[in-house]
């Protein structure tokens, strides 16, 4: 007769207990119908259509017995009206929704970027994809705090930033910062010093567009401090009184090509807006800014913006300055999809970054002639007589740089 050891014997026992177990574990969350998460979807679109401006992430599950709506949102109304629509069907759904900035944040939810360009990802990870970036000296809204910090900028763009990169700020001290005097530095790069001289110690780099804190004269240079209160000098022949600087600049047509061309050469870099590398959108946002005005992030936001020019029947309305869009018309159940942007400077040639920012032609004569994207341009709009509408600011004009009440 055949025996099993003891060894045998407990194996058996042990994979035949397993199902039983299993069968008997109570199930903790389970998905839940398709048509409550249409209903998700339906108000995200009405309330945020694109997830660049604003945060909406939100999901619905069964939880031991329960519906819990839970994530987080920038967008009260959407919260508001998802729960109403929800509860209709399950007056029992709980309501985990958390509105963002999140409580937990306290009353400091607003931040000065603290060095020369800061990088803003699309996720909190340092692994994660560049989104844009921000100047020393710009304001942002901060809206929740996880390891990283996701925040909303100047222009509306929502990203994550790591904290030693910017100073976070009560109401108080954020209008201390805004209602102080400042310099703009505009050269293209350049440092700030420990003392006032050329060959000493730096404090850090510096690029066009940083604003700090304007502390006095000190003969050639300028005494200032950053968010955080260092304090450093930076040369008068690169940088200007803030105020003065800003009554100064001038939009206009030859104004634009002017500071275009001043940007040839430089590397294209993926979610850049500084003269240390920019995308296509940088690039038109960093020659924009230097006339004091500020553009929407990407190139696709920016196609909603300005004064449109009708290119149906050629290139003779354009004018330059103005902003030529490439990419797919919408068609056949698809939506347009705008992948790049340049800046038209006159005589079928434009300029924008490809690589590196160059001068590319339209017609096909031309050496340089840019045949990939005269085939696919869709669009164009005029920024020049368009600042102050909807998505294009003047930097004196914007919330975000006044005193928050």
């Amino acid at each position: 007769m055949f025996t099993l050891s003891p060894i045998t014997v407990r194996l058996i026992f042990f994979v035949c207990l397993i199902p039983v177990v299993s069968s008997c574990s109570p199930q903790q969350t389970s998905p839940v119908s398709s048509s409550l998460d249409a209903l998700v979807d339906s108000v995200r679109l009405r309330y945020v259509p694109d997830r660049r401006d604003n945060v909406y992430e939100i999901t619905v599950r069964e939880n031991t017995g329960n519906l819990l709506v839970e994530g987080f949102t920038s967008v009260p109304e959407a919260k508001k009206e998802l729960m109403e629509k929800i509860r209709k069907e399950k007056p029992e759904a709980l309501d985990s929704i958390v509105l963002l900035p999140d409580k937990s944040l306290g009353d400091e939810l607003y931040g000065i970027v603290n060095v020369s360009v800061a990088d803003l990802r699309m996720e909190g990870d340092y692994g994660a994809e560049m989104g844009t970036q921000l100047l020393l000296g710009m304001p942002l809204q901060i809206l929740q705090h996880d390891k990283w910090y996701r925040v909303k900028t100047p222009e509306g763009y929502v990203a994550w930033m790591e904290k030693g990169i910017f100073v976070q700020m009560n109401k108080e001290t954020f209008n201390q910062w805004i209602n102080s005097r400042k310099i703009i530095f505009t050269g293209d790069y350049g440092f700030a010093y420990e003392t006032p001289g050329e060959h000493k110690q730096r404090v850090s780099d510096l690029v066009f567009g940083n604003l700090l804190k304007y502390e006095g004269d000190s003969g050639n240079f300028y005494h200032v401090s950053y968010p955080d209160g260092r304090q450093a000098y930076v040369l008068k022949t690169q940088s200007r009184m803030y105020d003065d600087w800003l009554s100064s600049v001038s939009l206009t047509e030859e104004s634009v090509i002017r500071e275009a061309l001043l940007l040839k050469g430089i590397p294209y870099v993926w979610g850049g807006t500084s003269v240390k590398g920019m995308d296509c959108s940088g690039f038109t946002k960093t020659v924009f800014l230097k006339h004091g005005v500020m553009l929407r992030r990407d190139a696709s936001q920016q196609a909603k913006t300005g004064i449109p020019v009708d290119i149906s029947q050629g290139y003779d309305n354009l004018r330059p300055g103005d902003l030529l869009f490439f990419g797919k018309k919408a068609g056949e159940g698809k939506k347009e999809r705008v992948r790049h942007v340049a800046i038209y400077i006159g005589n079928k040639e434009f300029i924008h970054a490809s690589g590196f920012i160059r001068i590319s032609s339209l017609d096909p004569s031309k050496p340089h002639y840019d045949k990939n994207n005269t085939e696919e341009l869709i669009r164009a709009t005029r920024i020049i007589g368009a600042v102050g509408t909807e998505g294009i600011w003047n930097i004196g004009n914007h919330t975000l740089f006044k005193t928050q009440e």
